[in-house]
């Protein structure tokens, strides 16, 4: 099957590419169906998984509020805390001591005065003051709570608390009862759902964890210091859903829930790989099938090739002239009503037009950022969307950001160094930031972050922060704390609608920060009673 160089040879190729489309598309469609169902099935069975997780802790929940909640009526217990007896005493310690029985889940019930001091203890432990903690506190509002994770004052161990008011008869809290829930047995449940390389954690309110089914970071580790999942929390701004991302350097699919009684979040993790596995196996069946048809396709190119290849030819050389620059192109004279009629009529439309168009690069060469051109037209795409949108409840948030003693450390380490400072910090940047995001570049020093879909401020300050410790932290040769970051934000709809008017409340607020000691993100809705730089 010999075929001359030139324009027959690349044609073809051309019908020898046409007839693999079939086998690609049946590859490539059969891969993704698969990858489709599976990740459909495993999203729903991840978040069925958190549910029952989670309707577990609703009804533990729910349970011992509800002993609770009785025995705060008991007008023994209430007699108790008004004017406490020793025969009063007996009567309450033998109600509180049936009451674990009736759990029986090695749990302790404790009963507190209205000055924070326990009066008893089922489990026999030294009598603390809890005048400090806040379900106490809440209990003297009068609210029923349930703490997230702390360490017990009397035992040390983590433990959530359970609490509910005793009121008196005119409806004023004079004490609270409450049950420790040993996180133990809730550990052991959640271990009972790993299974095919799937892995379940609880965290609490502030991103401690409570329960971990792999055991990789302890119960009880903070979110700010030894949290392995912490980059978690930083995607996620909604109460439900999935995401794909790095879990423990494998890619995973996360689906996340959170409990409504708690505010605890329930998250489920599945490797990617376990549906590339079955893709694979698709994938196989498929290519044995598309070859056949590739074999049958390659035939017919060749036939083709042979009567099409003058008036490809023709059109060949006129593409060539054009992109060569040639300044005068001969018009196309193409006779026929064919595709090649309409290849001709859209080359000569190249032809007349060519030099209206111009391409202009999307990426800062230095850090792969978006250049300041096509930032500006990001930010009005995405306000033209924001201001379509009648939510009132999602914002926009319009960072800028300015390093600190940039043009010290040119002058001191010379400018190839400092280029290394920007591209380390643009790396940063990225890694904090959701994909759809906009990071971009305005030149020098200067750095400017859009982020919509914003449903409350709380996410705004912890993104600033994180801008913040990664120009602090920044680590180029082996040297470090060389520079610091001043941000400005501004926030849509509050400070404008419009992309001028956002850069500059932005800018302005750089300014501030520049000018009130560096180093920190200043927002004029932060507190409009007091205007101050977080530093």
């Amino acid at each position: 099957m010999e075929i001359n160089k030139g324009i027959r040879a690349k044609l073809f190729l051309l019908f020898v590419a046409i007839g693999a489309v079939p086998f690609i598309i049946l590859v490539t469609v059969s891969s993704l169906n698969t990858i489709s169902e599976l990740e459909s099935s495993i999203k729903k069975n991840s978040l069925l998984r958190n549910a029952v997780i989670s309707e577990h802790i609703t009804e533990l929940i729910e349970k011992n509020q509800a002993v609770l909640q009785s025995l705060a009526m008991s007008p023994t217990i209430i007699g108790y805390l008004q004017e406490p007896t020793e025969e009063r005493y007996d009567y309450v310690s033998k109600i509180l001591h049936d009451t674990d029985k009736i759990f029986n889940d090695n749990n302790l019930t404790a009963l507190t005065g209205s000055d924070g001091r326990q009066l008893l203890r089922t489990d026999g432990s030294t009598l603390v003051n809890l005048k400090n903690r806040q379900h106490f506190q809440e209990a003297m509002k009068g609210r029923t709570y349930v703490s997230d994770i702390i360490s017990s004052m009397s035992t040390g161990k983590m433990i959530v608390v359970m609490e509910v008011p005793v009121l008196n008869e005119e409806g004023k809290s004079i004490g609270m009862l409450q049950r420790n829930f040993n996180l133990t047995a809730l550990q052991e449940y959640v271990q009972k759902f790993e299974e095919n390389e799937i892995y379940v954690i609880i965290m609490d309110r502030t991103g401690r964890i409570i329960a971990n089914s792999e055991n990789i970071s302890g119960v009880g580790s903070r979110y700010a210091l030894d949290n392995d999942y912490k980059f978690i929390l930083d995607r996620i701004y909604n109460s439900s859903g999935v995401i794909r991302l790095d879990v423990n350097g494998e890619d995973s699919l996360a689906a996340y829930s959170r409990n409504l009684n708690t505010g605890w979040m329930i998250i489920t993790f599945r490797p990617y790989h376990f549906i590339m596995d079955q893709v694979y196996d698709t994938a196989i069946k498929s290519i044995i099938f598309g070859l056949a048809l590739l074999f049958v396709g390659t035939l017919v190119a060749y036939f083709l090739t042979i009567h099409v290849t003058k008036p490809i030819i023709d059109l060949t050389n006129v593409v060539e002239d054009v992109m060569s620059g040639k300044n005068s192109v001969e018009k196309i004279e193409v006779s026929t009503n064919d595709e090649l009629g309409q290849m001709a009529a859209a080359f000569n439309k190249i032809r007349s037009e060519r030099d209206a168009f111009q391409l202009e690069s999307e990426l800062d060469k230095l850090t792969e950022l978006f250049n300041k051109k096509t930032m500006e037209n990001l930010c009005k795409m995405k306000l033209k969307t924001f201001n379509e949108n009648e939510n009132s409840n999602i914002f926009m948030a319009f960072y800028v950001i300015d390093l600190d003693h940039f043009k010290e450390v040119n002058d001191l380490l010379g400018h190839q160094f400092g280029d290394k400072v920007l591209v380390e910090f643009a790396k940063g940047l990225k890694k904090i930031f959701r994909p759809n995001d906009c990071i971009g570049r305005f030149g020098g020093d200067e750095f400017v972050i859009i982020v919509d879909s914003l449903p409350n401020m709380e996410v705004v300050v912890r993104k600033a922060e994180q801008i913040k410790q990664i120009a602090l932290n920044l680590t180029v040769e082996g040297k470090t704390k060389f520079v610091t970051a001043s941000i400005g934000i501004a926030i849509a709809p509050q400070n404008g609608r419009d992309y001028d008017t956002l850069f500059a409340a932005a800018d302005k607020a750089v300014y501030y920060v520049k000018n009130n000691g560096k180093n920190g993100y200043y927002c004029e809705l932060f507190d409009e009673k007091k205007e101050d730089v977080k530093n």
